[in-house]
């Protein structure tokens, strides 16, 4: 087993079994060898006749995670990419330094999403290896969603030798808006403070994304000292420029400027009549934060304007407003007729606990609407505004429209059940029987975040729903999002009526769970005839492990 010759090693423990067929350490290590070598069947099949024999064994770690890896190595080698991206993350869940090796042979992989994939874990392990990887594929790799893992994993692990390679995507004017602001966020997590030669180059740099990079560095740094460099900033020729230094005056809470009131600086008032609408909300947005009566004109003229994109836009801004927002939503929630904006005003009243139930039933209302949804961050990160689906389709994830339409749509199911609006648990259950779960299962990881009881309520009682797919689902919800070990038993009374697809679904989610006293029911299904589902399987063993 040490010089990584398996075949010998099952050799030499078939000939020693001969002589001593009950030992138990002897038995144990032939199992080893036969998962080292990827006959994890012959090994199930002999760690069956040895735990008929030592009941012992079914709770003991070691030889437990002996098994189950000797699957997940087996599926390493796979060609299914399902199979391999199981394999993957069941390894890395041991946080076992064999898992390494794994994910550094998956970052020089051919395949995209494993890519992606081993770039999220490689962020959670840090170590020197995988950084050193990280930092040749942020110079190497072409696949946009490969690079903008790649791009998070530097920043969060804040890889300093990165930093000139972010400073070229955020300076590129080639580069895609997405990619620029998340390699903004990740070279300013970077700082932990900043000199004024440095600042003072990025303020006059002939480059908008890195004079857009100074407004976030004083942001982020608390620079109120600094101020003064934005005004140069709020007459840039560049349009997102401008709109950066705005947000950053309004998320600073700046009302003076040189000791002036805020709202006295033109620079800032003629920008409520740019050009360019986003630059225009913004500047109103920011008067509004003000108490300027101008800011509340400015956005009230722009979300009664016909252009619906900058309608929502200013909607967005004014659902951030907090109270001062409140009373403009109030007026456009009932002049409005565009259901995108009312939505986003809605959920900004509701933010402010102003007219609950008004704005919970137009939630409800449009909840049926059969047009696909995303949030629209597009303009101004700052502002999100619900909007129909601009959604394309990536490899990376499979009806990925059509998971960010579920993911929307169940963030808004969740306001409903975290204020007890009387029609939530009817309008759940809709929408359980409505959607299959290939499309919930993805999307509904925002409707149980810690703490949001009143959601966990409301989907535990569907536990005991006559409709076996309300049930079904109700179960999936509960463990794959909210960990909830009352789930178990309904998903294992389910997994043998349902297809391979849902059983996927019903292993992973008990996997999430973690419960230990699923382990014994884990462990048959390592003798399932796919593949996949041994792989599954076997990662769900380690998570109850290390749960």
């Amino acid at each position: 087993m040490l010089i990584d010759d398996s075949q010998s090693a099952i050799e030499e423990a078939k000939i020693h079994l001969k002589t001593y067929p009950d030992s138990k350490n002897l038995r144990l290590a032939f199992i080893k060898a036969l998962c080292h070598a990827g006959k994890e069947i012959e090994a199930l099949e002999e760690w069956k006749k040895l735990t008929a024999e030592h009941e012992d064994l079914l709770h003991d770690r070691t030889a437990l995670e002996m098994l189950a890896w000797g699957v997940l190595n087996k599926g390493e080698t796979s060609n299914q990419l399902v199979i391999q991206v199981n394999s993957l993350l069941g390894a890395s869940m041991t946080r076992d330094a064999k898992a390494i090796p794994l994910i550094l042979e998956a970052l020089r992989g051919s395949n995209s999403m494993l890519r992606a994939l081993a770039v999220n874990l490689a962020a959670a392990y840090g170590d020197l290896p995988l950084q050193e990887e990280i930092a040749r594929l942020l110079k190497e790799e072409k696949v946009w969603q490969v690079r903008l893992e790649l791009i998070k994993a530097s920043g969060q692990l804040r890889m300093a030798g990165t930093k000139e390679q972010l400073l070229k995507i955020i300076g590129n004017p080639e580069t895609l808006a997405e990619e620029k602001v998340v390699a903004i966020v990740s070279y300013v997590n970077m700082y932990e403070s900043v000199g004024d030669k440095e600042l003072a180059n990025l303020v006059r740099s002939n480059r908008a994304g890195l004079r857009e990079l100074a407004s976030q560095i004083i942001s982020h740094l608390n620079l109120t000292d600094k101020i003064g460099m934005l005004v140069p900033l709020l007459q840039d020729a560049h349009p997102s420029v401008r709109m950066s230094a705005l947000n950053t005056l309004a998320l600073m809470r700046i009302t003076k400027i040189d000791d002036k009131p805020l709202m006295q600086n033109e620079s800032i008032t003629r920008l409520m009549h740019d050009h360019v609408p986003e630059v225009a909300i913004t500047a109103g947005w920011l008067a509004l934060l003000q108490g300027d009566k101008r800011g509340q004109r400015t956005l009230k003229k722009w979300l009664l304007r016909k252009d619906v994109k900058y309608a929502r836009l200013a909607a967005g801004a004014l659902a951030i407003s907090g109270k001062k927002g409140v009373a403009l939503s109030k007026r456009m929630l009932k002049r409005s007729d565009d259901p995108y904006v009312q939505i986003t005003l809605a959920l900004g009243l509701i933010g402010q606990r102003e007219v609950v139930d008004l704005a919970c039933r137009v939630l409800d209302r449009h909840l049926s609407m059969s047009e696909r949804w995303m949030w629209d961050t597009t303009l101004n990160p700052l502002f999100r505004s619900l909007a129909p689906s601009k959604i394309g389709h990536t490899p990376q994830i499979p009806n990925y429209p059509q998971v960010v339409d579920q993911l929307t749509r169940i963030e808004l199911l969740q306001v409903l059940c975290i204020l007890k609006y009387p029609r939530a648990e009817e309008t759940v259950k809709g929408y359980l029987q409505t959607h299959t779960w290939g499309a919930v299962g993805a999307a509904a990881a925002t409707l149980l975040q810690e703490g949001d009881n009143e959601a966990l309520d409301i989907v535990r009682a569907l536990l005991k729903d006559s409709d076996e797919k309300v049930r079904l689902q109700a179960a999936l919800i509960l463990a794959l999002f909210g960990g909830d070990r009352a789930a178990v038993d309904v998903l294992k009374a389910a997994y043998p009526n349902v297809n391979r697809e849902l059983k996927v679904h019903i292993l992973e989610a008990i996997a999430k769970v973690g419960d230990p006293t699923a382990i014994e029911f884990l462990l048959e299904r390592l003798n399932e005839p796919f593949q996949v589902l041994r792989v599954i399987a076997a990662t769900a063993i380690i998570q109850c492990l290390y749960h």
